[in-house]
């Protein structure tokens, strides 16, 4: 009995003795790295001496500026075991110059990152409620039922330098367009969005997706444009209740009319379009429809069906039998495939306010501006033949009026989808255009 208990002291004496080395080899290589903004400045045994230094000196800023003054650095402390150390006063040299103080301030974070500093708390809150209003439009035919950030959002304290706190203003910059500071062009007379793009080291579609409302054909001098593209921490999803009238279009029918010509359409009872009253649940984040989901439709009026009498009388055969050149100039592209399209005509260039004849005698089916041709002029000359005159520059005949081989219907222009004086000339058959050249040969 006296052996086993004098073996079990032997064992604790050996176990404590192996503590104490333990304890001893711990201490005698336990260190802490002291990193400063992510960067090593060196290792020291006591990392309070560190801190204490540093509380030091906050309390001396604190006492100069009357604020409450803490450390703005990153400042971390990791635990090492090394022999390779640093003294207190070496590393305070390389700490001190490098660290950096600043005033309390509250911070906004968006998904646990900190996004912006303001000055106070009441500042920050005033900040997120204006991006919470910001997007909800106030009228009589919206019932706002949620306003919510699609981010987790807090608000916490920390130190920050003066210059890192923004105002009101500038926190919401941050929050909707990624900086405190939006970066803009003002467009100047002769500019256009390439010769700004080129300016600012730009690609001209990163200029376009900075400004999604501005139309680029139709820049206007004045106009602010964003440099940059919107990149904005915080997405505001509204979700509404909407009333709105929404118009019914009209039908129309045709009935047919001996007395006109088969290019002319008459109204005989003018359609009316009547009205539905809609009420949707729209989404919108930060402004932008989402999504909208049609709740309710009520018929408030009903439309009027439009009845249109359409020509069916045959123009006479007006034609001499041979067409003639229908201007001067020189042709600039012929009748065919171009530009990956059909050209249906060919082209004439020649200045503007050359004299444009009628190819033949005949009819004026149209008169009048016809979008991409521009100002343009059309004959119907019978027996199925027609001839077309686009891009004038002035109109000398109108619908209906018969007019002769030779005459002067038109002048050349570069109206509508041109890229120069030109007179775009076509002969049309049943309907389909022809080469005009096959009857010059």
């Amino acid at each position: 009995m006296q052996r086993r208990h004098r073996r079990r002291q032997i064992a604790i004496c050996l176990a404590l003795t192996l503590c104490a080395l333990i304890f001893t080899l711990f201490w005698g290589f336990a260190a802490w790295e002291v990193r400063l903004d992510e960067v090593t400045l060196g290792v020291v045994r006591n990392k309070q001496a560190i801190i204490g230094r540093l509380d030091a000196r906050a309390q001396e800023l604190q006492q100069e500026s009357g604020g409450d003054v803490g450390l703005a650095s990153q400042v971390e402390y990791r635990l090492r075991f090394t022999l390779a150390r640093t003294t207190v006063d070496e590393l305070w040299v390389e700490l001190e110059p490098r660290v950096e103080f600043g005033i309390k301030a509250s911070v906004i974070n968006v998904n646990g990152q900190a996004v912006a500093a303001l000055a106070t708390r009441e500042e920050a809150e005033a900040v997120l409620e204006a991006l919470r209003s910001r997007f909800v439009k106030v009228d009589n035919n919206r019932a706002v039922e949620s306003v919510r950030f699609r981010q987790d959002v807090s608000i916490s304290e920390a130190y920050r330098k003066l210059d890192n706190i923004v105002d009101k203003d500038g926190g919401m910059n941050v929050m909707l367009f990624g900086r405190e500071r939006r970066l803009t062009h003002t467009v100047a007379r002769g500019e256009s969005f390439w010769s700004i793009a080129r300016l600012h080291n730009l690609r001209t579609s990163i200029l376009e997706a900075a400004n999604p409302a501005v139309v680029p054909e139709r820049l206007r001098v004045g106009t602010s444009l964003s440099l940059v593209v919107a990149e904005p921490f915080l997405q505001v999803e509204v979700l509404e209740k909407v009333t709105y009238n929404r118009p019914i279009p009209f039908q129309t029918t045709y009935v047919s009319d001996s007395a006109l010509w088969s290019w002319e359409r008459r109204v005989r009872t003018p359609g009316r379009s009547g009205s539905q009253q809609i009420t949707a649940r729209i989404a919108t984040v930060n402004g932008t429809e989402e999504s909208r989901k049609i709740l309710s439709t009520a018929v408030l009026s009903s439309p009027t069906t439009q009845v249109v009498a359409r020509g069916t009388k045959s123009a006479p055969t007006l034609s001499t039998g041979a067409f003639r050149w229908p201007t001067t100039g020189r042709i600039t592209s012929p009748f065919g495939a171009r530009w990956g399209g059909f050209h249906s005509g060919v082209d004439i260039g020649a200045p503007i306010g050359t004299p444009i004849v009628a190819a033949d005698s005949g009819i004026v089916s149209f008169a009048g501006r016809n979008g991409g041709y521009g100002l343009m002029v059309r004959i119907e000359h019978g027996n199925g033949y027609a001839t077309l005159y686009a891009h004038a520059s002035r109109i000398l005949v109108a619908v209906n009026e018969q007019v002769e081989k030779g005459q002067t219907v038109a002048l050349v222009g570069n109206t509508g989808q041109s890229f120069g004086p030109h007179l775009h000339f076509e002969i049309i058959s049943a309907g389909r255009p022809l080469d005009p050249l096959r009857f010059f040969r």
